[in-house]
C-alpha cells in the first residue's frame, strides 16, 4: 500500500491538517490506484517548476486533489462529495491548465475535465472501491454539482 499520508512532507502535512484535522481514512485507498498516482507526476505550477519562474517546491495536482478533498471533507463530512473533490482533476494533464488556455477556456479551465468520467469508469480500482462503497460514478464524476466544491467567481470556494 503507498500509504500517501505518512510519505508527505511535513509542511504538506501541517498544511493538510489547517485544511481538516481529520483525515478520513477510506480516501488512501482512492488515492493509491493508478489515475490519482498519476497525478503525483504533475506539477500544479503548469511547467514553472522547470524554469527559474517558480520560486516554490513540488506540489503535485494529487496533493492539490487531497487538499481539496480535504476541505470539502471538513465542511461536509460527506464520502461522495469528498470523493468528487478528489477526483475533479484526475483528467487534467502535465502542464495542468496551460492545456485549458491552448484550448482557449482560460476562464472556466473546464475543457480537460472532459475524461473524468472515462478515467473514472476505465479504472477497476476506483470502480471496486465505489462498489465497495456503494457510491455510483455520476455521484463522483463532476464537483460542479456541490456548492461547497465549485463556484463561480466571486463566491467562495475551492
Amino acid at each position: 500500500m503507498n500509504h500517501y499520508f505518512e510519505n508527505l512532507k511535513e509542511s504538506i502535512k501541517l498544511y493538510f491538517h489547517i485544511l481538516s484535522p481529520e483525515i478520513p481514512t477510506f480516501l488512501e485507498d482512492y488515492i493509491a490506484t493508478p489515475p490519482m498516482q498519476k497525478q503525483s507526476q504533475i506539477s500544479v505550477t503548469c511547467g514553472t517548476i522547470y524554469s527559474k519562474l517558480c520560486p516554490y517546491d513540488w506540489y503535485s495536482s494529487l496533493d492539490h486533489s487531497v487538499g481539496v478533498a480535504l476541505i470539502i471533507w471538513h465542511f461536509t463530512q460527506d464520502k461522495k462529495q469528498t470523493l468528487a473533490g478528489l477526483f475533479h482533476d484526475i483528467a487534467t494533464p502535465a502542464f495542468k491548465h496551460t492545456i485549458d488556455f491552448l484550448k482557449g477556456d482560460y476562464e472556466t479551465q473546464e475543457t480537460t475535465e472532459a475524461l473524468t468520467t472515462q478515467i473514472i469508469t476505465e479504472s477497476k480500482e476506483i470502480m471496486k472501491l465505489l462498489e465497495r462503497d456503494g457510491i455510483k460514478v455520476e455521484e463522483v464524476n463532476d464537483y460542479h454539482r456541490y456548492p461547497i466544491a465549485d463556484n463561480d467567481t466571486p463566491r467562495t470556494c475551492q
